[in-house]
């Protein structure tokens, strides 16, 4: 669960979204490809990619000099089903405690109504 909260924690920062939104329209991309779509330097976008590495979001694929980024997939994955368990009511169905209080509310509206009459 650590992992998680740590990868929750390196998405609050809204480049590091953007560099997501760019990785997801390609299957592997150069930092000098992602940072044509930015308007940071090579230095900034290198700290974040740090983060985004050392954190499993993205993984890094050395072929010969080059280093290519890609999404990981996996990681991606593991953060949405921890959203999921927080979600565990099924969204078809009101919460018993939303039912009850909503029940509550139109019972003081009549009980409000009888008394006016």
């Amino acid at each position: 669960m650590d992992n998680v909260n740590t990868r929750f924690e390196v998405l609050g920062d809204p480049t590091r979204m953007q560099i997501l939104g760019i990785l997801s329209r390609g299957n592997k991309l150069r930092a000098k490809d992602i940072l044509e779509h930015l308007k940071i330097s090579q230095p900034t976008l290198s700290h974040h990619m740090q983060l985004l590495t050392s954190s499993k979001i993205v993984s890094a694929e050395k072929v010969g000099r080059e280093c290519f980024y890609m999404i990981n997939e996996k990681s991606i994955l593991e953060m949405k089903n921890c959203l999921s368990a927080l979600l565990a009511i099924p969204s078809d169905e009101e919460p018993e405690k939303e039912k009850k209080v909503k029940k509550d509310k139109k019972k003081k509206k009549k009980d409000k109504k009888d008394k006016n009459k």
